[in-house]
């Protein structure tokens, strides 16, 4: 999980990096990614508020994203769970 992810390296990554979290959705799941591209999902998730994008290309998790992992862990849910 590219949020996840973002949490372990000290909240930052460059936006290189959360397109291959993007690629391996497309390849896991083609039929759902057929017409969302790379823009759509990391808007989904800026509209969110679980990150943020940098004008230097850095994303950067959020306090509500930080926030979201807590509550996945206090309700014993997994992050690569495909139904929440």
């Amino acid at each position: 999980m590219a949020i996840l992810e973002l949490n372990r390296k000290n909240g930052l990554l460059p936006i290189a990096e959360m397109q291959a979290f993007y690629d391996q959705a497309v390849r896991d799941y083609p039929d759902a990614y057929a017409t969302y591209t790379f823009a759509d999902w990391l808007g989904f998730l800026e509209g969110q508020s679980l990150l943020l994008k940098h004008p230097s290309n850095m994303i950067e998790i959020t306090v509500k994203g930080k926030d979201f992992l807590k509550y996945l862990l206090h309700f014993g849910r997994e992050p690569n769970q495909r139904r929440l």
